[in-house]
């Protein structure tokens, strides 16, 4: 059975297709897998506590989205100052890491110091080198490289660098200020940011979810998409959709694995492209140990978990007086960490949270919860480039458009995000 035709279908009503439906207007139509739309910015609950799935914040440099997300929240909203830190030799020290290098031991404050400020260039072929160039071997050795190393799943050396504008670069001045104690904040974009007063980060793709004119069709599990003379026509086990034009906000190597036709070359280049997926564990842990802190990352090999989230730094509480600690493990499926049972994750989780002295004590711990993220990450291997130009160079070939942080293969947060869908609306004439 086909479906009446409609100008525009979005595929995926994650934070990109809903966007893309608001800023296009009635003459969309969503078809979203799930029953709850939202995606990666989705919330959940458990025992009067709400999470993310991982450290969803809303700020942006650019005004006009940043201002178009605190209009749609209409009040639902609460300012923030970044409080973050990074775990390391058992002291909290400041984020971003090269900001606060007066909280370190002496020996490890001159090494850093010292190598960034007589820091000779390499040639700069990776993720690695690029490190090393524009921080020093003693903040890279000691920070980013194991930090990276744990949520990428990948040597730094074996990444490419055409991503790391989303880095930003230490001001020489910065950082010695911050090696003689005087205060400094890093990367001011990200000082102040918002968050919802209630629902958690779901509360932004549900607002642009009720401010939609055009379909919303749930529960369709995409199966085939094809070209039918003029039209597409988008299919699932038991309908088939039909559009004079296509967007996919789906993960791009699944796209290509329902496309109708596709040249081999271009179906082995999707294939090739690699992500990482995510366990986001939930503890409702009562008093825990975090000194203020949101977020804090952890660099340590023998931790599961890369960064760990304090939701009291919101005021949440249940009535019970806990509170979400949200801890987030890179993993792939099948591999050694994915194939654990849920308990045996958690409880690593709160292992390490113990250990560290975040938790007072497992008592304490009066909830949990977890959830497996198939597409978390987009992975920036040294392949990446020439896989993705061949497949974005085939699919621009036949007019079908993509947008999304995994429809685009690119890194890039909800606020960028919303961005693209912008443009793209404008593109097509809305």
């Amino acid at each position: 059975m086909t479906s009446e035709s409609r100008p525009i279908g979005i595929i995926g009503g994650g934070i990109a297709g809903l966007s893309l439906a608001h800023f296009i207007g009635e003459d969309c139509e969503i078809l979203e897998k799930a029953p709850v739309l939202g995606g990666l910015c989705r919330s959940f609950h458990k025992d009067g506590l709400t999470y993310d799935l991982g450290g969803h914040v809303v700020f942006s440099s650019d005004k006009e989205i940043l201002n178009l997300e605190l209009d749609l929240l209409r009040g639902n909203v609460d300012a923030h100052v970044r409080k973050n830190a990074v775990w390391y030799k058992q002291r909290l020290v400041k984020y971003p890491f090269e900001n606060d290098l007066a909280a370190l031991e002496k020996d490890d404050l001159f090494d850093c110091l010292w190598s960034f400020l007589n820091n000779p260039q390499r040639p700069q072929r990776n993720f690695e080198d690029w490190m090393f160039n524009q921080f020093g071997r003693g903040i890279a050795e000691r920070y980013l490289i194991p930090y990276n190393r744990k949520i990428w799943k990948m040597a730094p050396r074996s990444m490419a660098c055409d991503w790391v504008e989303r880095i930003p670069k230490p001001p020489p001045e910065d950082v010695m200020k911050s090696a003689i104690g005087i205060p400094t904040e890093g990367n001011l974009q990200q000082l102040n940011f918002f968050y919802p007063s209630s629902g958690g980060f779901q509360a932004l793709p549900l607002a642009i979810e009720n401010s939609l004119r055009g379909k919303i069709t749930r529960g369709f599990n995409v199966q085939k998409v094809r070209k039918h003379g003029a039209k597409w026509l988008v299919s699932d086990h038991s309908s088939a959709h039909e559009y004079d034009q296509v967007i996919s906000t789906i993960p791009l190597p699944y796209l290509i694995s329902v496309l109708q036709d596709v040249p081999e070359e271009v179906a082995t280049a999707a294939r090739a492209l690699k992500h990482n997926s995510l366990l986001v564990v939930m503890l409702g842990v009562r008093n825990p140990q975090n000194r203020e802190q949101f977020g804090v990352y952890f660099p340590q090999e023998h931790l599961v978990f890369h960064r760990v989230c304090f939701y009291n730094f919101f005021g949440q509480r249940n009535e019970a007086g806990a509170s979400p600690v949200v801890a987030e493990i890179t993993a792939n499926e099948g591999d050694s960490i994915w194939v654990k049972s849920d308990d045996e994750i958690i409880d690593s989780v709160i292992q390490g949270l113990k250990q560290e002295g975040f938790i007072a004590s497992r008592s304490d711990v009066l909830t949990t919860d977890i959830r497996r993220v198939k597409h978390a990450y987009v992975v920036y291997d040294l392949a990446r480039s020439q896989n993705l130009r061949i497949v974005n160079d085939y699919l621009d070939s036949i007019g079908l458009h993509r947008c999304g942080r995994f429809a685009e293969f690119r890194y890039i947060n909800s606020d960028a995000v919303m961005r693209s869908a912008k443009n793209l609306a404008g593109k097509l004439g809305y």
